[in-house]
């Protein structure tokens, strides 16, 4: 932190530090106490103030300007986002002028938006949003990094997202069954499984982990979360977070051997939601649940 409103001073500052970058330090976020008022005051919500600081600091140098203000700009607008076949991005002041003018409503009361367009009102009133808002008020550590994966996801993905949940809600309200939305992310390094019912939590609790830690094991991914969304309130319920090794399993490759792959995002502009309810024939009492839990039909989804 630097005590001057001067970029030179924060470069000079950046490069004077000594640090050996490994997965778990980043490249140190050099910013002066200009920055930290404009963040505190654009981000108000610890959730969105700590994600960003998380994901600026994750892209280090391969997000260039001539101030931090700028990428912090840009962010407001579109979601600090790279998309990961690019290795540099740089970004012009210009992308600053909806911040200056927002500043300039907030602290002296010129007309004009006291918010850029962007993130902080494009999903306003949204059930991501609520989502988000749900997350940031839980007193609950494991839900930050559900929260963080959240918010880092680009706007096409929110879009499909919202509209995802919109259409099992949908169902859910007319056939009163349980619907679940499962999306691969970071190239299948992680994913997220959405189900949405109003079961009780004894019941839809171990059902998420179970579906969770079976899309996990088949894309052999690093990480897994899952969300849990009422149909009569479609607000978050509960949401977990798994995170551990892989470890071959004979059992669980033939639990897995049928299940559907989940939806692959990229390129994607809309959730084919048919695709993922659609049962070839129907499933008898005893046999095995088609969402993948490894659980009886009679025991699992048709509950």
């Amino acid at each position: 932190m630097v005590s001057d409103h001067y970029p030179s001073l924060s470069f000079q500052a950046r490069q004077s530090l000594s640090f050996k970058e490994t997965e778990i330090i980043k490249t140190p976020f050099v910013m002066d106490v200009f920055l930290l008022d404009v963040m505190s005051e654009m981000l108000q919500s610890p959730l969105h103030f700590l994600s960003y600081v998380n994901r600026r600091t994750a892209y280090g140098e391969k997000i260039l300007s001539t101030h931090e203000l700028t990428i912090l700009s840009y962010h407001l607008k579109q979601n600090l986002w790279m998309d990961e076949e690019y290795s540099m991005m740089q970004l012009g002041d210009d992308v600053c002028a909806d911040l200056d003018l927002a500043m300039l409503v907030r602290r002296d009361g010129v007309p004009g938006h006291d918010t850029p367009d962007g993130i902080l009102t494009k999903y306003k009133g949204t059930t991501f949003d609520r989502i988000i808002k749900d997350i940031d008020k839980l007193d609950i550590p494991a839900t930050i990094d559900l929260g963080f994966m959240l918010l880092s996801l680009s706007g096409d993905t929110i879009e499909m997202i919202n509209d995802g949940i919109a259409q099992m809600v949908k169902l859910g309200k007319t056939d009163g069954k349980h619907h679940d939305l499962t999306l691969g992310i970071s190239e299948g390094n992680s994913g997220l499984t959405i189900h949405c019912n109003d079961d009780p939590a004894s019941i839809s609790g171990p059902r998420l982990e179970d579906h969770c830690e079976r899309r996990k094991y088949a894309l052999k991914a690093k990480s897994w979360l899952g969300i849990c969304v009422g149909v009569k309130i479609p607000r978050l319920r509960f949401g977990i977070t798994q995170e551990f090794e892989w470890v071959q399993s004979d059992a669980m490759d033939e639990v897995v051997k049928d299940l559907p792959k989940p939806q692959n995002l990229k390129g994607k502009k809309s959730v084919n939601f048919k695709t993922i309810t659609r049962k070839s024939k129907k499933i008898g009492r005893n046999e095995k649940c088609p969402c993948g839990s490894g659980k009886k039909y009679k025991k699992c989804c048709l509950v």
